[in-house]
């Protein structure tokens, strides 16, 4: 526990740090992470005997570059272009080729990067207060959730994929992750009642994107994606919540300033 408090105290600061910047110093960050992410993503799947490749590294930088830059466009293109890729080096390996093989690489290059990307461009579109909203909330729904879990959990519905998961934490993290956009509603510009839908959404969200991500861990019978936050895992265990959540605000965001 220690450990874990110590690391969260010198990465989280970091991360805000870059969230706040918004500039080349978050997209050098999020390229990173994602890299690392996409190498998670890789090493999960080799668990079960999956083959990846390397090839599918670049995607992460020239599509998060994309993003920073507001080249739409050609971020779609990247994604035909790794998807005409892997199937092309396929057709170089033939006969061996495997569906297996471009589904899974295809998964660990579009998982991590289309949903940083999603947060990236909630930086870049909407602002420092949207982006550090989204973050806020999900830190505040497992702040929330371990502790009310922790001290009332009793009730747990997904004993196959967290088993340590409470619908009493779960209701413990909504209550957190609505606090904490509520306070954030003037920023937002949003109605109270607003924010506090907002709030509800980035917790259910956020623990949809974790179970998703315990799913594939258990799938493949590991406990953490990796070990890059010592008491957090890797980018995977630690931004899984963040990345679906943050999703959800772009999405919202995006609807109401249509």
């Amino acid at each position: 526990m220690l450990t874990r408090i110590l690391a969260g105290l010198i990465a989280f600061p970091i991360f805000l740090a870059a969230v706040y910047e918004g500039a080349l110093l978050l997209v050098l960050l999020m390229m990173v992470l994602a890299i690392i992410a996409v190498a998670e993503t890789q090493n999960l799947l080799r668990a079960k005997n999956i083959a990846t490749s390397s090839f599918v590294y670049w995607f992460p930088v020239l599509y998060l570059w994309a993003v920073y830059t507001g080249e739409g466009m050609l971020g779609v293109q990247l994604v035909v272009a790794l998807c005409a890729g892997l199937l092309l080096r396929q057709l170089i390996t033939f006969p061996a080729f495997s569906l297996a093989e471009v589904g899974a690489n295809l998964l660990a290059a579009l998982y991590p990067s289309l949903l940083l990307g999603n947060l990236l461009l909630l930086r870049v579109e909407a602002g420092y207060m949207w982006a550090f909203a989204a973050v806020a909330g999900v830190w505040a729904y497992d702040a929330f959730a371990y502790f009310i879990g922790v001290r009332y959990g009793s009730s747990r519905p997904w004993p196959g994929i967290s088993p340590k998961k409470s619908v009493e934490g779960v209701l413990g993290g909504l209550l957190g992750s609505t606090l904490v956009i509520a306070l954030f509603h003037s920023y937002l510009q949003l109605a109270l009642m607003g924010a506090i839908t907002l709030g509800l959404l980035v917790g259910l969200v956020g623990q949809l994107g974790d179970l998703a991500e315990s799913a594939l861990k258990r799938y493949v019978g590991v406990k953490d994606s990796g070990t890059l936050i010592p008491g957090h895992g890797g980018v995977l265990d630690r931004f899984d919540s963040v990345m679906f959540s943050a999703t959800a605000v772009y999405w919202v965001w995006t609807a109401i300033t249509l």
